[in-house]
């Protein structure tokens, strides 16, 4: 597994990630449509017909407008998708470049593998929306096609299929009437509702607590206006379930409620668009929270979803989270491969392939894993909090003490990881007192007759294991609920060692296995 390691962290890893195959059996039984085989031939596009949407500029007086910008570019590269001549790169594809200057197209293009490139920017004044958008050949920068769309903000909508067609049009020539057909095809007719969804995503993106009750809250005003608004529908069902996924409190809703509210709403989506690769990954999630030891319907789904979108990454690497919590490691390793095969540096998947390697306890593959995903994405908070754990091990304390202020500077409100690893890097510096302050006050924050999540395992039994207080750690696993695969996983991690040998703890490890027979 080194040697595809040092090709990720160098950045060259594309070819062996491609080469990974398929991740598990049911995937090669679909065809990219989700059908069973035989599947239909595939289309054949002409030479230098490939293209990347890069992400549009804000220039509105308000920054506030971000959001705009982005919503425009990725409709864009959704709208030039659906014509099968052109090869579009994925919006995780051009993620990574964004704010970057256009000095050298052709680097941009050989980056992407693409023959063409588009840029533009987007303006808000007054009620009045100006898009400026520009079609070049990578190779030479030659500017192939440019126009200026001001648009009422109502005609948004129809603003973004006059801005496809002429894309598509000057990359392939004369569309086919069901090409424009396929273009023109609208998510809503509502264009507030359009816009609410353009807010949703860009505050989903933000993958925090806050902003993640702010999307639910957009999504939900989006479907009241249109309540067949299948792509709001999906990303709400998402957005519940990210709070019992990644320990979040919702500062009115239970668990209980987010899952059941999330299951409803992708249900809502499937029975009316079974073909929603979206609506799937987040059914496969939320199917995995609230059956934590049954994977198997969860799993399914989340295949769907790939096998509907093979280039969505979100989807990989969701599949890629649920294969390794099954200790499925290297089908888990081929999906976050294949994730970053789609998006090259894409933080979240280096981390995953961190914490296989972590688990395994090879910490120097696992370190340069993590020190990839910082260098590409320095505000990556996770990154900052893993790294901290694998450079205790090598016994960088100062490192990893760095790392832990890092995270508390980056997310403040996540207070049970930045403290909780905080207070490992104290203990291990000899400042006990100081730690064991720190985990009093983590301790104190939540009731202890109250259930314990994965969340607490992970942010204070761990930490409380660092510092010797086998008791106190001892006592929250045995709290901890649910009992299932993400629990288990938790229990799995080096900082557990000092544990092994209790009873207490095996009993909870074993009723924890998603793997043991009948489960």
């Amino acid at each position: 597994m080194q040697a595809w390691i040092a090709e990720v962290v160098q950045g060259t890893a594309l070819g062996v990630v491609l080469a990974a195959g398929p991740i598990v059996a049911p995937l090669t039984a679909q065809c990219a449509d989700g059908t069973a085989p035989p599947c239909g031939a595939p289309v054949q596009r002409a030479a230098g017909t490939t293209v990347a949407v890069l992400y549009f500029d804000n220039l509105s007086p308000d920054t506030a407008d971000a959001y705009l910008a982005d919503g425009v570019t990725e409709e864009l590269i959704v709208r030039m998708g659906r014509v099968q001549r052109l090869a579009v790169s994925s919006r995780y594809a051009v993620r990574r470049f964004r704010g970057r200057p256009l000095e050298y197209p052709a680097v941009l293009g050989r980056d992407l593998n693409v023959n063409y490139l588009v840029t533009g920017s987007v303006r808000r004044s007054g009620d009045h929306v100006r898009v400026t958008a520009e079609l070049m050949r990578a190779a030479t920068g030659s500017r192939v096609w440019g126009e200026v769309f001001d648009r009422e903000e109502g005609d948004l909508l129809a603003l973004q299929t006059d801005l496809a067609s002429d894309v598509a049009t000057g990359i392939i020539g004369r569309l086919a009437p069901a090409e424009r057909t396929k273009i023109a095809d609208r998510p809503t007719r509502s264009p507030v509702a359009y816009e609410h969804f353009l807010r949703g995503n860009y505050a989903l993106a933000q993958r925090s607590p806050r902003s993640t009750v702010t999307a639910l809250a957009e999504y939900q005003a989006a479907l009241r206006l249109d309540p067949g608004y299948s792509a709001a529908g999906a990303r709400a069902a998402f957005a519940y379930a990210l709070f019992p996924a990644w320990g979040w409190k919702h500062p009115t809703l239970s668990s209980d409620t987010l899952l059941a509210r999330g299951i409803a709403a992708a249900d809502a989506v499937l029975r009316r668009d079974s073909a929603s690769s979206d609506a799937w990954m987040a059914y496969g999630l939320l199917l995995w929270l609230r059956h934590p030891r049954q994977s198997q319907g969860a799993i399914e789904a989340q295949q769907r979803s790939v096998a509907l979108d093979p280039g969505n990454a979100e989807a990989l690497n969701l599949l890629g989270v649920t294969l390794m919590h099954l200790a499925r490691d290297s089908d888990a390793v081929a999906a976050f491969r294949r994730a970053l095969a789609i998006e090259p540096g894409r933080p979240i998947s280096l981390v995953r392939l961190a914490e296989i390697e972590l688990l395994a306890n090879h910490f120097e593959n696992a370190r340069r894993l993590l020190d990839s995903a910082v260098t590409v994405a320095p505000g990556f908070t996770l990154a900052h909090l893993d790294r901290a754990w694998v450079l205790l091990h090598f016994g960088d304390v100062a490192a990893a003490r760095a790392d832990a202020e890092t995270a508390m500077r980056l997310a403040p409100d996540n207070f049970e990881a930045t403290r909780g690893v905080l207070a490992a890097t104290q203990a291990a510096a000899g400042d006990t007192e100081h730690a064991r302050a720190g985990l009093d006050s983590l301790v104190a924050r939540f009731d202890w007759e109250a259930v314990v999540g994965e969340a607490q395992i992970a942010n204070i039994a761990m930490p409380l294991v660092a510092i010797g207080d086998t008791a106190r750690a001892l006592a929250l696993v045995e709290r901890a609920r649910p009992r299932g695969a993400m629990l288990w996983w938790c229990l799995k991690w080096p900082e557990f060692a000092a544990l092994a040998t209790s009873p207490r703890f095996q009993r909870v490890l074993a009723e924890s296995d998603p793997t043991s027979e009948g489960h």
